[in-house]
């Protein structure tokens, strides 16, 4: 059966007109991409755009399917029915998700009645590897703009980094890892259609106890954004006694801010047993490609790297941090390396900074930069 370009296949299918005060339909649903009970009540009004109850065993939809509700979402938020939703199997472009609540309702924005918003009580998606909490908003961006944006406040709580991306379909590029991803986000568009090129918003990042993989570059879109995972591979080249079997790290931290496709952090830290990297610069996540500056210090005098992990400070960045502090006195003996990454996700291309040449930058960014009262 073909519904609404949705096709259904080994359906057994079981309907009811609801009557009453609030008249609709129930049906009792069997088949490959969908199993359970959905019930849906009819609009009570012009501004009222109806209301879905689904409790679902199964629910996958392919990339065919979603394209055709992207279609749909192209309309006004008003015409996107209030959902309630529970699927205890979700699967999304043939990708197994786990379980999925959604709590949705369409109500006036700004205390006024002609304009909507579609408003994103709740969502959540829980799987053995992690659980996603988010809420927001699909509304008109300002007043008299035609284009509407979806904002997302979300938290990711992660048992297992390494196996909640390959569920996801990024390959193994980390091995274990644990913490919290948590931000906010926009895009222009509809709520299902992640739009690149519009995509603004900021996020802190906290992971423990992982190994990065060696994997091919910019196969980890996702964690090419917020780690910048393709750097410790390409360091095996001048670190290969850190880098070798990947880089096996502590804790990860840093925060992220997202202008238009564009992620940039000026504080990222990795600590290992055998290093501590630091980072800034930014990743292009429409072009693939990233234009970052790297510290790393290698664990050669006891406490070295843990000294550069800790002492950074993340309000000021580590442009000013290497001026007042990492290229003086023991982190300097200690081996400590600087590095420009730029080039693309699946080339890129690491330069090894000169020292004197990045003392004196360092210098004179610490110099420029604005005094701070103690």
């Amino acid at each position: 059966m073909t519904i609404a370009s949705r096709r259904l296949t080994q359906l057994r299918l079981e309907l009811a007109r609801r009557a009453g005060a609030h008249p609709g339909w129930q049906a009792r649903v069997e088949a490959d991409q969908l199993r359970g009970e959905i019930v849906y009540a009819e609009p009570r009004g012009p501004a009222d755009a109806g209301r879905v109850m689904a409790r679902l065993a199964h629910l996958s939809v392919p990339q065919s399917d979603v394209e055709s509700v992207e279609g749909l979402l192209d309309r006004a938020p008003a015409s996107v029915p209030a959902l309630d939703l529970e699927v205890e199997d979700f699967e999304l472009r043939g990708r197994k998700l786990g379980k999925l609540v959604v709590e949705a309702v369409n109500r006036s924005s700004s205390g006024m009645a002609s304009a909507r918003e579609w408003r994103l009580n709740r969502l959540a998606l829980a799987s053995p590897e992690g659980e996603l909490m988010a809420s927001g908003q699909w509304a008109h961006a300002a007043a008299g703009d035609a284009r509407r944006r979806m904002d997302l406040d979300f938290k990711l709580q992660v048992r297992n980094a390494g196996a909640l991306l390959e569920r996801l379909g990024f390959g193994a590029v980390i091995r274990g890892g644990k913490g919290e991803l948590q931000g906010q986000v926009s895009w222009a568009g509809s709520p299902l259609g992640l739009d690149l090129p519009s995509l603004d918003g900021r996020m802190n990042l906290g992971l423990d106890a992982g190994q990065f993989l060696k994997a091919e570059p910019g196969a980890g879109r996702l964690l090419g954004v917020l780690s910048l995972q393709a750097l410790p591979r390409r360091l095996v080249l001048d670190f290969r006694d850190v880098f070798q079997e990947g880089f096996a790290f502590d804790n990860i931290t840093g925060d992220v801010q997202l202008a238009q496709g564009v992620a940039r952090t000026n504080n990222l830290r990795m600590r290992g047993v055998q290093a501590a990297v630091l980072m800034e610069g930014s990743a292009d996540v429409i072009r693939e490609t990233q234009d970052l500056r790297v510290v790393v210090v290698p664990e050669i005098n006891a406490g070295t790297a843990s000294l550069a992990y800790a002492v950074i400070n993340p309000a000021i960045g580590l442009g000013t941090f290497l001026g007042q502090w990492l290229l003086r006195g023991p982190l300097v003996e200690a081996g400590t390396r600087e590095f420009r990454v730029t080039g693309s996700w699946a080339d890129p291309h690491v330069a090894a900074v000169d020292r004197r040449s990045a003392l004196a930058a360092a210098a004179a960014s610490a110099a420029s930069a604005p005094a701070r009262t103690p």
